[in-house]
């Protein structure tokens, strides 16, 4: 069966297309990575300026520094040509069952 591929069909085929979809896949995570950092300093500076709790602050910096980079991760997985639709309902899924479970909890460190 490899006898019968010559080097200039299977990369063609195969090299070129997955290459690029591997590297802007990438690109997409590393870029990403670097956006979500930016954004969660910038989020937590803005909190302590509100001289919010620093308990507070860690808290909603860290779940949102997640949230973020799923998002990003689930952008590298889409750009491979993986679906990623059951992936983002099982994320919401989880995220309304974590948010129903920690909603007592939620109020006391709000408050």
């Amino acid at each position: 069966m490899l006898e019968n591929l010559d080097l200039n069909e299977l990369l063609q085929l195969y090299v070129i297309p997955w290459g690029t979809r591997i590297i802007f896949a990438i690109a997409i995570f590393y870029i990403g990575r670097i956006v979500v950092a930016a954004v969660s300093r910038w989020v937590e500076k803005f909190m302590h300026a509100r001289r919010m709790d620093e308990v507070l602050v860690k808290f909603l910096t860290a779940i949102l520094h997640w949230i973020l980079l799923l998002f990003v991760i689930i952008a590298a997985l889409s750009k491979l040509g993986i679906d990623t639709t059951s992936m983002v309902a099982l994320l919401g899924a989880a995220g309304l069952a974590i948010g129903l479970s920690l909603q007592g909890s939620l109020s006391n460190l709000a408050a």
